[in-house]
C-alpha cells in the first residue's frame, strides 16, 4: 500500500533540516546549550591552566596523566550535551575477526555489551581509527565511542592548525596534545614525528583518530575529489571522498610495533538517502539548537593488523584506496537498507553462514549525574586554592606598585 502524495508532501514539508528557520524555542534551545557547553568548558580550560603551570615544571608525565583526565572530562560535557540535546543511539555491527586477535572465535554475538571485546586490543595497546567524513558530529561520536570502552582520555584528533588559537577550545586541545596541521607537508612532516614521538615513547593507549579524506563530503570536495579520479585512473566514489594517503602512511610507519591494528569505521546517519549531503542535514547548530539530530547513528567495524598493511608508498596507497572502495560500497548498502547489512543475503562480501555482529549502545552514561557532581568536587577543589592564590599575589602586586608611585 502507497501513502497518499499529499501525506508523503506534507511529510517532506515538516522534515526540518540545517536551512530550516530558527524559531523562539530554537533559539532558547541553543541558547542553553551555549551556556552549559561553552560555561562547562571555560571551567575546564581555567582548571587545565592552573593545574599544569604547576605541574610542568616538576613532572611532564603527571601533568600528561591530568590532562588525560581533562580529556575525561571533556567526554563526559560531550556525552552530556548529546543526551540531553540530541539523544542518540549507536547501532554497531563489525566482522567476526573482531572477536579474537585470530578471527578464530566463531560464537555469534548480539549482546550489548559484547562490543566491548571488538576494543579489547585497543583499549590495551591503543590504536590507530580511521573513518569516513560526513558530518562535523563525526569526531564527538567517535570520542564518545572511545568514552564508552574508558579510553577517552587518550583520544588523539589531527585538526586545522589555526583552530589551536581558538579561545578556551584551542587552549584545552593543545594542552590535550592533540595534532594541529597547516595542510603543508614540508611543515606537516615535523609535527607528526613529534607527536608519533611520544606516543611511541608513552605508556598510554592512545586513539590516534584520523579521516583520510581530509574534510567532510560537501559539493565542492566532490568536485575535487572526482576530478582527481579522473586524473588517476580512479572509480569515482559516489559516497566518499578519495583517501588522502601521506599522513596516514607517515603515522602508520612511525607506530608501527606499537599499535597492533587500525579500526577502520564507516559511519552513517539514520534518515539520509542517497545523494544527500549529511553536513548541510544535520549541522551542529542545528543538531544541538534547532531539535534536528540522528535517532541511531549507524558503525561498521572493520579491524586490519599493521603487520598486513603494506609500508611502501605505493602498497599503502593501494591498500587506502581499496579500503576506501569497500567503504563507498557499504555506503551504498546503507542508503538501500537504511542500514549496514547483516548477513550474505543483504551483501555478497559477507560470508555465508557468518552474520556481523550486532551492538547496540545509546550515546549516553549511565551515570551522568554522579559523573558531574564528581566533576565539580574537582573543580572547586582545583579553582578554590587558585582564587586564594591569584587574589594574594593580587594584593601583593598592587601593594608593591602603590609604594612606587
Amino acid at each position: 500500500m502507497t501513502m497518499p502524495q499529499s501525506v508523503v508532501l506534507q511529510s517532506a514539508k515538516a522534515r526540518r533540516t540545517n536551512s530550516s528557520p530558527m524559531t523562539l524555542v530554537d533559539g532558547v534551545r541553543l541558547l542553553a546549550f551555549s551556556a552549559f557547553f561553552v560555561g562547562h568548558s571555560i571551567i575546564m580550560n581555567l582548571c587545565q591552566l592552573s593545574v599544569s603551570l604547576l605541574l610542568l615544571p616538576l613532572s611532564s608525565r603527571v601533568c600528561r596523566k591530568f590532562n588525560q583526565h581533562a580529556e575525561h572530562w571533556f567526554a563526559n560535557l560531550l556525552v552530556a550535551v548529546t543526551s540531553l540535546w540530541a539523544p542518540t543511539k549507536l547501532v554497531l555491527t563489525g566482522d567476526r575477526e573482531l572477536l579474537t586477535s585470530d578471527g578464530s572465535n566463531s560464537a555469534a554475538t548480539a549482546n550489548g555489551r559484547t562490543e566491548r571485546s571488538w576494543f579489547a586490543p585497543a583499549v590495551e595497546h591503543g590504536c590507530i581509527v580511521i573513518s569516513n567524513h560526513q558530518t562535523y558530529f563525526d569526531w564527538i561520536i567517535v570520542w564518545i565511542l572511545a568514552y564508552l570502552e574508558h579510553c577517552d582520555g587518550y583520544v588523539k584528533i589531527i585538526l586545522k592548525a589555526d583552530l589551536k588559537h581558538v579561545p578556551v577550545f584551542g587552549w584545552g586541545m593543545r594542552l590535550f596534545d592533540f595534532i594541529f596541521l597547516k595542510r603543508k607537508w614540508a611543515d606537516d612532516q615535523q609535527t607528526f614525528t613529534d607527536h608519533m614521538q611520544r606516543i611511541v615513547e608513552h605508556d598510554d593507549p592512545s586513539w590516534l583518530l584520523i579521516f583520510p579524506e581530509g574534510t567532510v563530503v560537501c559539493h565542492k570536495r566532490v568536485a575535487i575529489s572526482n576530478k582527481y579520479a579522473d586524473k588517476m585512473g580512479y572509480k569515482r566514489p559516489e559516497h566518499t571522498l578519495l583517501p588522502r594517503v601521506n599522513g596516514t602512511r607517515f603515522c602508520l610507519s612511525q607506530l608501527r610495533g606499537r599499535i597492533p591494528y587500525i579500526y577502520d569505521l564507516t559511519i552513517g546517519y539514520e534518515g539520509l538517502k542517497k545523494g544527500d549531503i549529511p553536513e548541510d542535514e544535520y549541522g551542529l547548530v542545528s543538531m544541538y539548537g534547532k531539535c534536528v539530530y540522528p535517532r541511531e547513528v549507524h558503525i561498521h567495524v572493520k579491524r586490519y593488523a599493521v603487520a598486513d598493511i603494506p609500508d611502501d608508498e605505493e602498497g599503502c596507497s593501494k591498500w587506502m584506496h581499496q579500503v576506501f572502495v569497500e567503504k563507498d560500497a557499504r555506503m551504498a548498502r546503507f542508503y538501500e537498507l537504511g542500514r549496514f547489512p547483516h548477513d550474505h543475503t543483504e551483501d555478497e562480501a559477507i560470508p555465508k553462514g557468518e552474520p556481523v555482529l550486532q551492538a547496540i549502545r545509546d550515546a549516553k552514561s549511565d551515570n551522568l549525574l554522579a559523573e558531574f557532581v564528581l566533576m565539580w568536587i574537582q573543580f572547586l577543589a582545583i579553582l578554590t586554592p587558585t582564587w586564594y592564590v591569584l587574589r594574594y599575589v593580587l594584593v601583593k602586586v598592587a601593594s608593591a606598585v602603590s609604594v612606587l608611585v
